[in-house]
């Protein structure tokens, strides 16, 4: 008995093969069976193993779940947004499986399987070889199930460029007729939306669109090029630019020579930049509203009326 091809397959998977796999390679049912008895693999679920040597971990897991069955299943929820790095599942969290079908399934070992009826955007793709719902359909699911973190998960969503506020409004068109649970809270999410279109570099740019959202600021721009350098947000009709200045952009002497020549060189095309900390824009907001109030009063914008 060759176990090579075994062995290939399952370091595609996370260390797993199915029987229906091992069938597909010529190991007959008996075969499947003696492999277990002699420790060369190890059951996992129902037609699923894992080959000796391979670490158990959370995405072999995630991995087993979906191949399990029919070996179609689809990673969801809290679980799709792991596997998209905008959620830490905790060790007692169930893994979201999506099986399509209506048969109603049983959790079993620690894992949970949905059977929707609304079955866009399921279309799946693959993160991290294992089959997971698309960035819109997860965070619908994941506001289904956990409202009052969805506005977590879509900032970091939006910082790995994931998503946009297009993607999510053209979602819950397409959904809104089937009364999914989860679209009342992306729904209220989108009606408050602090965010720009484009994507932020940092937490802390987030923080500062989320702020400026609350005034009566005129509409700003985000990642605004200037010559050879990009400002964080900024009014170009205005030439009022806000930068907002985390630990990771000064490390080292290079870094403050670097930001000073940005500055001289903005200066002399006409531009105010204005530099916030995380301080400034989490403990003191009114005096970064006023500050940029000022400059763009100075730059003669007339909308404010004080």
């Amino acid at each position: 008995m060759d176990l090579k091809v075994i062995h290939e397959k399952a370091s595609k998977q996370n260390g797993l093969v199915t029987r229906f796999q091992a069938l597909e390679t010529g190991i007959s049912n008996w075969q499947w069976f003696r492999l277990h008895e002699q420790g060369l693999l190890i059951h996992v679920h129902p037609n699923v193993s894992s080959v000796f040597g391979y670490e158990p971990t959370w995405l072999q897991k995630v991995h087993a779940a979906t191949l399990s069955g029919d070996g179609r299943g689809i990673a969801s929820h809290k679980t799709a947004a792991a596997l998209w790095n905008v959620w830490k599942p905790s060790e007692s969290e169930f893994i979201d499986i999506i099986r399509m079908g209506r048969k109603k399934t049983s959790a079993q070992g620690g894992v949970k399987f949905h059977h929707p009826r609304d079955h866009l955007d399921i279309a799946p793709i693959r993160r991290e070889g294992i089959r997971v719902t698309t960035a819109t359909r997860t965070l619908l699911d994941f506001a289904a199930v956990a409202p009052h973190l969805l506005p977590i998960t879509t900032e970091r969503m939006l910082m790995e460029s994931h998503i946009s506020r297009g993607h999510l409004v053209a979602a819950v068109a397409r959904h809104s007729k089937r009364g999914r649970a989860g679209i009342g809270p992306v729904r209220d999410l989108l009606a408050t939306w602090p965010y720009a279109d484009k994507p932020a570099d940092s937490v802390l740019e987030l923080e500062m669109q989320r702020l400026l959202s609350k005034y009566d600021f005129p509409k700003f721009d985000t990642q605004i090029s200037v010559g050879p350098y990009v400002v964080d947000l900024g009014w170009p009709e205005w030439k009022v630019a806000s930068e907002t200045d985390g630990w990771g952009k000064y490390e080292q002497r290079s870094d403050f020579e670097r930001l000073a020549k940005r500055d001289i060189y903005l200066q002399k095309h006409g531009w105010s930049i204005a530099h916030f900390t995380w301080r400034d824009v989490k403990s003191r907001p009114r005096y970064v509203v006023q500050s940029l109030r000022d400059l763009l009063k100075i730059r003669g914008y007339p909308g404010f009326p004080y």
